[in-house]
């Protein structure tokens, strides 16, 4: 997931609408709405940035392992069971 220009401006049209959603769904709460939206699309980039970074976080294998090696390397070598 890219945090682009296109990235933004799909996240800010996601935001308006959740706003106006809330605005007349909410009628009671229709002035704090209108005080935090201001707020909220000033958080559209790092709003942005935290759902580009969960994305990239999922269950992906290491690549920069080597078939066969393992994640951590350590100083110690295995045994080879066949050359005992």
């Amino acid at each position: 997931m890219k945090c682009d220009l296109k990235m933004m401006v799909k996240m800010a049209v996601w935001l308006g609408v959740g706003l106006a959603v809330a605005y007349f769904a909410l009628p009671a709460a229709q002035v704090l709405i209108l005080a935090s939206a201001p707020f909220l699309v000033a958080l559209i980039c790092p709003l942005a940035m935290f759902f580009m970074m969960k994305g990239m976080s999922g269950n992906k294998p290491d690549e920069s392992a080597k078939p066969g090696e393992s994640k951590a390397k350590s100083g110690v070598r295995e045994a080879d069971p066949d050359k005992a």
